[in-house]
């Protein structure tokens, strides 16, 4: 493996860690505020997926860009 893609692992490892250890910290933040707002998804196989279809279920978006 390239130091690049070890590097790029590596990271996505810890930062997986870290969304985990504060996991329960967002989500008791979370309840205390309002609930997101409604949205939907266009998925790979040409359907959607609707916010209120994962109501009730711990839900994590990842947003990625590449520049």
């Amino acid at each position: 493996m390239t130091r690049t893609k070890s590097l790029v692992v590596f990271s996505t490892l810890v930062l997986g860690l870290l969304g985990v250890h504060f996991a329960d910290k967002i989500v008791a933040a979370q309840a205390e505020k309002d609930k997101a707002p409604a949205f939907t998804l266009k998925l790979l196989n040409g359907g959607d997926l609707k916010s209120s279809e994962l109501e009730g279920k711990v839900t994590v978006l990842k947003f990625v860009a590449s520049w």
